[in-house]
């Protein structure tokens, strides 16, 4: 049985008004306890919308979302259960910093828990180590970080609350190489140290290619591609009339195997350099 399910979901907004627009149309795919799922789409395409239903702030108009094997808006027990098993991290989190000290912050998930004082200390001590934010900050206002640590705080408010599956829709956003860098090995940290299962937004081909074991497709609410890093880029030509960025690499590799150069595929920085290397010493032919 699969962690997460999504069973032929659909959603609109505007009905029967002029600015109707359908989000999601018939979408099914399964999540695998464990595995990171990177999910890129054009502006429009569904990827917040479907985020939302998987935490049950959104309700499908049809089809269902199982977790676990059970319909997560089957009652109000199912909801509240499922919105603490499924952390969301929305897009620039750090907009929604509110304690009057990052302690607090951070804490706040954790006490909704009802858990004892003393794990919820527990629990805050604990994330600060997954996002690298140190203890002496805890009792600073949050609104007197830097953008950084800003973003490392409100992240850490979702993690505290130990979700089984973490949503972030597009942690990255706004930030700089080092920042963006730093992000991704805070998910990959708290991935490794919990067993969690990631699901992630991006725009970035790139990090869809090096964070994921599967990454999903949307365009125009559909579910386009849904598959390994390998077997999404192999699709370029399709991303790319779709409007999406492939990553450079890929765009290598793809011009050469037209050509005629018998290059390796590579999904990743450092195998397309790999792949060049070994053609241009002849050992791929």
């Amino acid at each position: 049985m699969s962690l997460i399910e999504v069973r032929n979901v659909s959603f609109g907004y505007g009905h029967k008004t002029p600015f109707e627009v359908q989000a999601l149309k018939n979408v099914s795919l399964s999540v695998e306890k464990g595995e990171c799922v990177s999910v890129i789409g054009h502006t429009g395409s569904g990827k917040s919308t479907l985020m939302q239903m998987l935490n049950a702030l959104i309700k499908p108009e049809s089809g269902e979302i199982l977790l676990e094997g059970k319909n997560i808006n089957a009652d109000k027990k199912s909801v509240a259960a499922a919105r603490f098993k499924v952390g969301l991290c929305f897009q620039y989190p750090e907009y929604q910093l509110f304690g009057e000290t990052c302690f607090e912050d951070i804490a706040f998930g954790p006490k909704n828990m009802g858990l004892s004082e003393e794990e919820i200390k527990k629990r805050v001590l604990l994330v600060c180590e997954f996002v690298g934010l140190s203890k002496d900050k805890l009792k600073e206002s949050p609104f007197d970080l830097s953008g950084g640590q800003k973003r490392r705080c409100a992240i850490a408010g979702v993690m505290a609350m130990l979700p089984e599956v973490l949503i972030l829709d597009e942690p990255t956003a706004g930030l700089d190489p080092a920042g963006r860098l730093a992000v991704l090995d805070m998910i990959k940290n708290y991935r490794d140290k919990t067993g969690a299962t990631v699901i992630l937004v991006t725009h970035s081909m790139e990090i869809a290619a090096s964070m994921s074991n599967r990454i999903l497709v949307l365009n125009k609410g559909e579910r386009a591609f849904f598959g390994t890093p390998e077997e999404i880029f192999s699709h370029s030509d399709e991303l790319i009339a779709m409007g999406l960025n492939v990553p450079s690499f890929a765009k290598i590799i793809s011009a050469l195997k037209k050509e005629g150069f018998a290059v390796e595929d590579a999904y990743t920085v450092e195998a397309a350099a790999e792949s060049i290397k070994k053609l241009l010493k002849g050992e791929v032919l």
